[in-house]
């Protein structure tokens, strides 16, 4: 019999079960891959289905799956490899197999912080997400996410822009282009360092009710899991649960009313204990001492809350009481109508007065600390027109490299300001 590497055996054995499967670890104890694979033993614990997929999966199948994942610029990861997250060994139904994009040891002797929240959340929690990453990043910490739309969005984009790596763990195979909204921002992860992973085999789309199994694995690579805006009965709240249920820590953005259920499903979190993070400072300086190596708190903890105050310190002004309108003898004046807003200002340049100097809030609403490395984004925005360009161009254009283009491409596209077309091509929004 032809040798097949150790790998084609722990794909099979992955096919031949449900995602995220008890029998799977009971069958783990007792034997291994190859072995089981050549005696099909029919322990007690399997059920007639199990046995039926050992007797008809083929490792002619696996071998496919292999040869789809490296198509597809990913590798294979089993629990018997070094580079196999040792943290999701202690979780609930570990993953015999992992498929990788980009660089898992991003996460090595590293605080990582997994960042979940609903996919409509408000500005405010956007924004917050979005500035504690990138303080996280800076820091030396990196972020976790699901690289969906929304909260997901924003902890990545921020981490990125702080320089640091992050990880997506994906609700599908890693060659499909799910959710679509999401693509670019994908490439720019492992483009910058981070990763993407998932146990379902290329070609697999979102199976029915997987997020809940996907979570286990968001809360098991994290330290500790950042909640952004929790509605109640959100998905998000699974992945806190998981958290509680393998010890970690959970740390919540304020809520930004307590009398919107969209904000409340943090509430019975913060009430058991879960800690409240105004910034990065919160997080970073509970892990200190785990990390002393590669944090570096000296970034963050000095760095204040922006806070818009009354004019009057010390006391919050009342509302004015609404004055009856009086009967107008003579036909009301009409209110000039408001100027036009000013044709096509720099999105990404416009300060908004009464935000604190040095923040920079893009249309999408996230703010950021300026610093010279925002020169290449007002670069490569002066160089875009109605007119596509491919990113070649772009690259030679504005000197800079494809992957860090390719990362600020992405942050525009998701701001609104940059269209992504087929062919690697790119537009002003229109």
């Amino acid at each position: 019999m032809e040798q097949k590497s150790k790998a084609v055996y722990w794909v099979w054995l992955s096919l031949c079960f449900p995602v995220a499967c008890e029998r799977v670890v009971a069958l783990l104890e007792e034997t291994d891959p190859e072995t089981f694979y050549r005696e099909k033993t029919a322990y007690p614990f399997l059920k007639p289905d199990d046995l039926k997929a050992v007797e008809t999966v083929s490792l002619e199948r696996a071998e496919m799956v292999i040869r789809k994942c490296e198509k597809a610029g990913g590798r294979v990861l089993t629990m018997e490899d070094a580079e196999y997250p040792e943290s999701l060994m202690h979780i609930y139904c570990p993953p015999p197999v992992l498929y990788v994009r980009g660089d898992l040891g991003c996460l090595r002797n590293r605080l990582c912080v997994s960042v979940v929240g609903t996919r409509k959340a408000y500005d405010y929690y956007l924004s917050a997400a979005g500035n504690i990453c990138y303080q996280l990043a800076r820091s030396g910490a990196a972020v976790i996410s699901g690289c969906a739309v929304g909260t997901d969005s924003y902890a990545h984009l921020g981490c990125m822009r702080g320089g640091g790596p992050t990880v997506g763990v994906l609700a599908c195979g890693i060659d499909v282009d799910y959710p679509k909204e999401s693509h670019g921002l994908k490439e720019a992860v492992v483009a910058t360092g981070g990763a993407l992973i998932t146990e379902l085999e290329p070609g697999r789309k979102v199976p029915a009710g997987y997020f809940h199994a996907r979570n286990r694995l968001i809360a098991g690579l994290a330290d500790c899991v950042l909640l952004g805006q929790v509605p109640l009965r959100s998905g998000a709240m699974i992945t806190a649960n998981a958290a509680i249920d393998q010890g970690k820590d959970l740390f919540c953005i304020p809520p930004s009313s307590i009398y919107d259920a969209r904000c409340m499903g943090a509430a019975s979190y913060i009430r058991d204990g879960a800690k409240l993070a105004f910034s990065a400072y919160d997080i970073v300086m509970e892990y200190l001492n785990r990390y002393k190596d590669t944090l570096h708190p000296e970034v963050v903890e000095r760095q204040p809350l922006f806070i818009t105050e009354p004019e009057e310190k010390g006391e919050i002004p009342l509302p004015k009481p609404k004055s009856r309108k009086k009967k107008a003898e003579k036909p009301a004046v009409s209110a000039p109508e408001p100027a036009p807003p000013p044709e096509e200002e720099t999105l990404l340049e416009t300060i908004r007065q009464e935000e604190p100097p040095g923040i920079l809030r893009t249309a999408a609403g996230i703010a950021y600390t300026l610093s010279p490395e925002d020169s290449p984004r007002s670069r490569i925005l002066s160089l875009l027109s109605d007119e596509p360009r491919l990113i070649d161009d772009l690259a030679a254009a504005c000197g800079l490299p494809v992957g860090e283009l390719l990362q600020t491409l992405t942050e525009l596209e998701l701001e609104g300001a940059v269209e992504a077309l087929s062919g690697s091509r790119f537009r002003l929004a229109r």
